[in-house]
């Protein structure tokens, strides 16, 4: 290696963010070390029509059990244990989705959709973010989006736009869908499932967050278009006139196969059947994780990937989803420290005081503000709901916050907050594969972030003055 190849790839090292599971296991240490210093306690829950409720001024002090050496290691073993129908769920939901990818169906439905509109681009961005909002408020498509992204640079660089709209399309239109979440299985029905609601309850203000993040992507993203469109020296990721030529075939033969069609019925009749599940017969995880498993084998095998060909796919996805699925049992191991070490519910006792100071509705916008920070740490979303509901269902309780506003803190702030921090892995492979430097996409996606997130404190606050249930 060069002097000069070697000095480049010692300064990627230098700028290389911690990895999600450093963090993680630090955070499990501090958590070990606070309980050799707050004292241990708890608080007296009781059963009201099957909700497991605490009980106010009941907090006592309980017997100090520290968590030492091996406690502290054999946390992340208990928490993998813990969360294994979450960690499953995830395993397979990558697995499902990889096999539909791999049938080429949704490529080919994202090409035809542009294809059709051609000369109308701002109608091309219009329709194809719709589809893709669609998919990420289901939250499989989190990290599928990434697949998308050298079709929409592809469609870009025909259109005259430029890389940052390719990654617009690619993420920013699914994470409009992710944060509002109305039927997202990863963020919303987690944290409903550990805050005891009903699965997906809530879901029309959802769908009006959904149509409310929409619109302000549409705003950023469609006035940026214009003023490229009209200045190209304003784009902060233009495509270079020298680089090679991006592959065209991405483009070519947009229509569906009979196979891919029968592909494509798969997943829409597989959603249907997820959020008839999920809400109406209230499957359980493991019966979730089952619905996947049957897209995953159905739609390989209709969609002519054949036995083997499913199978490669399928442990593509396994593998691809693998280190994500796993962060769900190292977050839990933070919740698993605190409660063998007696101090969760000491926790919640402490946090009370500062929440009923300021009140329930100030108090739910310190928990949103908390979260939009937090995932800085654990940028992912099921991995973030294990480690904080079960400490913010009780302080809720507590303090006069509804259990839905609380999971409605929680959710935007994961969600809202995943265009801008470096720890979200979907985004920074995307921003990498679409060429779109940080520095510079930062700059450009502060006000949009600030925008929403002042929409996130406008939302709770309404929600919690009229204590919204659900």
């Amino acid at each position: 290696m060069s002097t000069k190849g070697a000095s480049l790839a010692e300064g990627k090292r230098k700028k290389e963010i911690v990895h999600a599971y450093v963090l993680l296991f630090a955070m499990c240490i501090v958590a070990a070390a606070l309980t050799f210093v707050i004292p241990t306690g708890a608080y007296q829950r009781i059963k009201v029509d099957g909700r497991s409720l605490v009980v106010p001024d009941s907090y006592a002090p309980t017997k100090s059990t520290p968590v030492k050496l091996f406690g502290l290691f054999n946390s992340v073993s208990k928490g993998w244990l813990q969360a294994a129908d979450i960690i499953f769920l995830v395993f397979m939901v990558g697995a499902a989705i990889k096999v539909i990818e791999d049938t080429g169906v949704i490529d080919k439905v994202l090409i035809k959709s542009m294809s059709h509109l051609r000369g109308k681009e701002e109608l091309i961005v219009i329709l194809v973010s719709i589809i893709l909002s669609v998919m990420g408020a289901t939250g499989t498509f989190s990290t599928a989006n990434i697949a998308i992204v050298p079709i929409a640079l592809a469609f870009s660089k025909r259109l005259g736009y430029d890389r940052l709209l390719a990654f617009g399309l690619a993420y920013l239109a699914v994470n409009a869908g992710f944060s509002a979440g109305e039927v997202n299985i990863f963020t919303t029905a987690l944290a409903q499932n550990i805050a005891e609601l009903p699965r997906f309850s809530g879901m029309g203000v959802r769908i009006f967050e959904h149509v409310l993040f929409l619109a302000v992507y549409f705003f950023f993203m469609i006035r940026y278009m214009r003023r490229i469109k009209k200045d190209p020296s304003l784009s902060i990721a233009p495509f270079d006139p020298e680089e090679e030529t991006l592959d065209p075939s991405v483009l070519s033969n947009p229509k569906l196969t009979l196979q891919q069609i029968m592909a494509g019925l798969v997943l829409v009749g597989g959603f249907a059947w997820l959020i008839y599940g999920a809400t109406v017969k209230q499957m359980s995880t493991t019966q979730l994780t089952t619905v996947f498993f049957f897209m995953a084998v159905f739609g390989g095998l209709l969609g002519g990937l054949g036995i083997n060909g499913t199978a490669k796919s399928f442990a593509k996805g396994l593998q691809g989803i693998a280190a994500g699925a796993f962060i769900v049992g190292m977050a839990k191991a933070i919740s698993v420290v605190m409660v063998d070490g007696g101090i969760i519910d000491s926790v919640v006792f402490y946090l009370t005081f500062p929440i009923k100071a300021v009140g329930s509705v100030i108090g739910a916008n310190i928990m949103f503000l908390f979260n939009l920070v937090f995932n800085l740490l654990i940028s992912s979303g099921s991995g973030q709901a294990v480690a904080v509901m079960p400490i913010m269902t009780p302080l809720a309780d507590l303090t006069g916050i509804t259990r839905q506003v609380a999971v409605e803190t929680y959710k935007l702030g994961d969600g809202l907050s995943n265009i801008v921090v470096p720890t979200a892995g979907a985004m920074m492979a995307c921003l990498g594969i679409a060429k779109v430097p940080y520095g510079k996409y930062l700059k450009w996606v502060m006000p949009y972030f600030l925008v929403t997130a002042v929409i996130g404190v406008v939302l709770v606050t309404i929600l919690q003055g009229f204590s919204w249930q659900g």
